[in-house]
């Protein structure tokens, strides 16, 4: 063959071998805890403690282990779970291995970690791959959690919880039905922490968005954890509780589910309150039946003659997050012609391209209650009987929904 064709054949494998794309992986460090041995750490990351798993341990922390391999408090230990930079398209394409099974086999492997609080964080939102050298196991932890779910599903009846966030005076939640036992709420009040959203005024004092819209999701949390939904609240304040004040006190205070800061800026702001979100449904994903993002705001018009009925936005391409929206908003319209028979309703149901609706993983139906500038739709707010009834209007359409 002549010289110059080898060249030639050379050139070509080389070029081929750059254009592969390189995957990067290093091995995952740890620091163990007051009283734990090599079993115990094993276990935690559901290694399996293997001759195989042990040698790759013992090789990559030689010089790192006292006698008989004891560990030390302080010291970094590597283990045999390799970390790949999560590309965000699969996790075939990451780890460069095209077996379907095995790659769900890793998904249920890093959910289940961080579903326990040993992983941080979701993959899908710290990019942060685990993928075990050798062997591992997920079965054993999980039956565990699963037969015990279903024990106490069957053996409890109607229960009695105590929910701080609710206040002294509303924090006892008595189960009424179990109608919404297999869904998930995460509610949502507008704004909060530094940004207090629109602000209205009311015979000399301040309507500010954020503590109305509050009030009304801590109310909706009651009365869907009253029909056994299990409801996160994103947004908390641990000061405030339900109130029953027509002007509610304005503060700063609240915090992000998991006592995290709300950042100053507002595209920071919405992230974080999507990895919020996003990452207690990856944690929670197969517990339930169905997840709902209930988003509440109170809308704000430059004409204060402009009244504004209860309306919804949905993301586009949810057909779920469609029917959710119209369902709700049905309701409240029979809600409206019972309790004022003759005044009409004209809220809507659109598609709207905001951020949260086009980031949220769960359906989410965005709710706007009203015009906060406009003498009639404050009344809406200001008056505790009014938010209690927009509460038990909404949670009525979520239970037609689970009908």
């Amino acid at each position: 063959m002549p010289y110059s064709m080898n060249i030639f054949r050379i050139l070509i494998v080389t070029i081929i071998l750059n254009a592969t794309p390189s995957i990067c992986k290093e091995y995952l460090e740890i620091l163990p805890q007051n009283g734990d041995g090599l079993k115990t750490i094993f276990q935690r990351y559901r290694l399996d403690y293997t001759e195989n798993n042990l040698s790759i341990f013992n090789s990559l922390n030689q010089s790192k282990l006292g006698s008989s391999n004891s560990l030390y408090l302080g010291v970094k230990y590597k283990l045999p779970i390799y970390v790949y930079e999560y590309n965000s398209k699969s996790i075939r394409s990451t780890i460069g291995n095209s077996d379907y099974e095995y790659a769900v086999k890793l998904q249920d492997y890093n959910d289940l970690l961080f579903s326990k609080g040993v992983k941080s964080n979701n993959y899908r939102i710290d990019k942060q791959l685990w993928v075990p050298e050798v062997s591992f196991f997920l079965k054993e932890g999980e039956n565990v959690v699963d037969n015990n779910a279903i024990t106490t599903t069957k053996k409890r009846g109607l229960q009695t919880y105590i929910e701080p966030l609710f206040g002294e005076r509303y924090k006892e939640v008595k189960e009424i039905s179990h109608k919404l036992k297999d869904n998930i709420y995460y509610l949502v009040c507008g704004h909060g922490g530094p940004d207090p959203g629109a602000i209205g005024r009311r015979y000399g004092k301040e309507l500010h968005e954020d503590e109305y819209a509050y009030d009304i999701i801590l109310r909706l949390a009651k009365s869907l954890m009253e029909h056994g939904a299990t409801v996160k609240i994103i947004v908390q304040d641990k000061q405030d509780g339900i109130r029953d004040d027509v002007y509610l006190n304005n503060s700063f205070d609240e915090v992000y589910y998991g006592n995290q800061e709300i950042p100053r800026k507002q595209l920071a702001r919405l992230k974080k309150r999507v990895e919020v979100i996003n990452n207690e449904y990856y944690k929670n994903e197969k517990s339930a039946k169905e997840h709902i993002v209930v988003p509440i705001h109170v809308d704000s018009r430059e004409n204060k003659n402009r009244r504004i009925d209860i309306f919804f936005y949905h993301n586009q391409n949810s057909k779920r997050g469609e029917v959710i929206a119209n369902t709700l908003l049905e309701t409240i319209e029979e809600k409206y012609k019972a309790a004022q028979p003759g005044r009409g309703y004209n809220g809507s149901v659109s598609a709207r391209g905001l951020y949260m609706l086009r980031n949220t993983v769960p359906v989410t139906v965005y709710i706007e209650l009203g015009n906060i500038q406009n003498e009639q739709d404050q009344i809406r707010l200001v008056e505790k009987n009014n938010r209690q009834a927009i509460a038990n209007w909404l949670t009525d359409g979520f239970l037609k929904l689970a009908e």
